[in-house]
């Protein structure tokens, strides 16, 4: 069996998570003390990645943050891989005293004090005594190469570059530039370049540690698993011993999905690591982020063991149990938890496993003591509602949505539940007139725009304003499938009588859509119809026979189908599609129209909106 799937996708290295999906409940971190101490030596160089890096953990969270909006004090992805990059660039250098004699300095003295710097994390004086040095031999790429160093761990990034470059230009062979120069490319993702740097690096080092595994790292960017394994083998085979290589070969097999060897690397760092080691907490956090459940519980049963107590161990083996589908367990241990104390997180946890479990009345008090023990939490508020609404109680729902509206005025998620919910009980203006509010402060947020598209049909007086912040978003973000197909739609039936212009302009959205996602089966549906109006016939057929097989419970389509048929003179054909229409007409679309909604509003509790 493989590892779980990620949503929407599962690399390891960072990707912005499109905000209407991801996986309930975040993991926490924890030991974030020992964590700071263990990275002390790139706590400098890693402030620039911490700030808007796009690489921070999706699931990492601490005690009482359930979702946090600004980073944690934890390595991001990026940085936890680059650690030894960061690191071991001038490890390297002589461990010599900062303080020299007094009097006039040499170039040489200049370097050296620029070395112990360097080695103490302190980038600003070491690129003031390197800077020093360059003055004294404008000749000396070792001076050079100091300065961008330093550049590069005080973040400098630009700065950094044209100083190592300035120093390969005085000496093409120089280690510690060609090693930084790839570093600052890997940073800013120019995996080309950097590749190009660790190669020349170990053109004249073919054994250099830290450039085969920079290597590796800039395959293991490019979604390159096999051959990222391949460089991390390589550079496992200089440093045996060395946790970050067997991280890398760890992480290389769960892209490549082979759970088996993942768990040999695994077994291989853990027998290289202390039942206390602070990696431990940054291993398990990049497992469950991966989607390797199994694995990260093993992590977590490690650590627990070692401390028993923590709270945050145990919510996050509870997290890791409900990931993997050990519902019971999880059960058990939040509920151990919760007898210790009560805390909103747990409480929200503890809801999810139990609806998971389908045991309903303990999910729906859960949900709802959580957002009565954190009021102030829009994510509470939102899960409890969101919870009456997956059990059909409405009214309820309505009510905790309002109240929520209240309290977070500004909140496109709240506003986008509340539509949803007055969707869900057919109070279509009232659901019209709430999602268009969402849209005006969440303005690029997807979801909002595929509940108004449900709603187009019986807004009445709204549609006009509907259709004029479709075509809004659409100029902002036209690779939404679902707003091009509702658009393309609005068009073609707002198009009465049938103007050749407008069906034109209608069937360009709806081709979009379909080029966005060849499987949207209403936009082929659509289309075909379309085409039908114009007396396209033969396309129109293609079109209703693809929607057919995408979505087969559709009675639109067959209806449309039959209709289609008859005018091509397949009476045979024609039949059966009337056969199937009259299975399916007694299904009404709007109970699958409420599917699909209750599904929105699920997957919508990590999303906040876009501004």
């Amino acid at each position: 069996m493989g590892f779980a799937e990620k949503t929407p996708e599962n690399p390891l290295l960072g990707v912005q998570l499109r905000a209407s999906v991801g996986p309930p409940g975040r993991l926490h971190v924890v030991g974030l003390a020992g964590l700071r101490g263990a990275f002390q030596a790139c706590k400098h160089a890693s402030h620039w990645i911490q700030s808007g890096c796009p690489d921070q953990f999706p699931d990492v969270r601490q005690s009482g943050n359930r979702r946090p909006t600004t980073p944690l004090r934890v390595l991001s992805r990026m940085n936890f891989l680059l650690y030894p990059v960061l690191t071991q660039l001038w490890l390297v250098l002589p461990l010599v005293s900062a303080a020299m004699p007094q009097g006039q300095l040499s170039a040489r003295d200049y370097i050296r004090q620029a070395e112990r710097f360097m080695a103490d994390n302190n980038y600003q004086q070491a690129r003031v005594s390197a800077g020093k040095a360059v003055e004294l031999d404008p000749h000396s790429g070792e001076a050079a190469a100091l300065v961008g160093a330093a550049e590069f761990g005080l973040g400098d990034l630009e700065a950094a570059q044209k100083s190592l470059q300035a120093a390969l230009d005085l000496e093409p062979g120089l280690l510690l530039a060609r090693r930084t120069l790839g570093a600052v490319y890997l940073k800013e993702r120019r995996t080309k370049e950097a590749r190009r740097e660790f190669e020349l690096a170990l053109n004249s080092h073919p054994q250099d540690f830290v450039s085969l595994y920079s290597l590796g790292l800039t395959f293991l960017v490019d979604k390159e698993p096999a051959e990222a394994r391949l460089q991390f083998e390589k550079a496992s085979a200089q440093n045996p011993r060395d946790p970050r290589a067997l991280l890398g070969m760890l992480q290389a097999d769960i892209s490549l999905n082979q759970p088996s060897q993942a768990a040999n690397d695994l077994a291989k760092l853990d027998a290289e690591l202390g039942a206390r080691d602070a990696l431990r907490y940054e291993i398990a956090a990049l497992l469950v982020n991966a989607g390797a459940y199994e694995l990260a519980i093993q992590e977590f049963e490690r650590l627990r063991q070692v401390d028993p107590g923590s709270d945050d161990l145990n919510y996050n083996l509870a997290l890791a149990y409900h990931r993997v589908g050990k519902e019971g367990q999880a059960s058990e241990l939040l509920q151990h938890l919760l007898a210790r104390g009560e805390k909103a997180e747990l409480e929200n946890l503890l809801g999810e496993v139990e609806l998971t479990r389908n045991n309903f009345p303990r999910a729906l008090a859960a949900f709802r003591r959580a957002a009565e023990l954190e009021p102030g939490s829009e994510d509470y508020r939102y899960d409890y509602a969101q919870s009456l609404v997956s059990q059909r109680s409405f009214d309820q729902a309505l009510d905790v949505f309002a109240r929520a509206a209240a309290d977070f005025p500004n909140s496109p998620r709240i506003w986008l539940g509340w539509g949803g919910t007055y969707y869900l009980v057919g109070k279509y203006k009232e659901a019209a007139r709430t999602l268009l509010h969402a849209a005006e402060i969440g303005p690029r947020w997807p979801p909002v725009y595929y509940l108004l598209g449900r709603a187009y049909d019986a807004s009445g007086p709204l549609q006009d304003t509907i259709t004029k912040q479709f075509a809004a978003y659409l100029r902002t973000d036209p690779r939404d499938a679902w707003a091009q197909y509702f658009y393309g739609r609005i068009l073609a039936e707002s198009s009465q009588p049938a103007s050749s212009e407008r069906l034109s302009e209608a069937r360009e959205y709806l081709e979009r859509a379909i080029a966005l996602d060849h499987n949207l089966a209403e936009a082929h549906a659509e289309l075909g119809k379309l085409l039908d109006q114009r007396g396209q016939v033969q396309a129109a057929r293609k079109e209703l026979e693809i929607a057919e097989q995408l979505d087969p419970q559709s009675s639109a389509t067959c209806y449309w189908l039959v209709q289609v048929y008859r005018k091509l003179g397949e009476s045979a054909l024609a039949q059966r599609a009337m056969a199937r229409f009259e299975q399916l007409k007694n299904k009404e679309r709007k109970n699958v129209d409420r599917e699909q909604i209750q599904g929105f509003l699920a997957r919508a509790k990590e999303g906040k909106g876009k501004q």
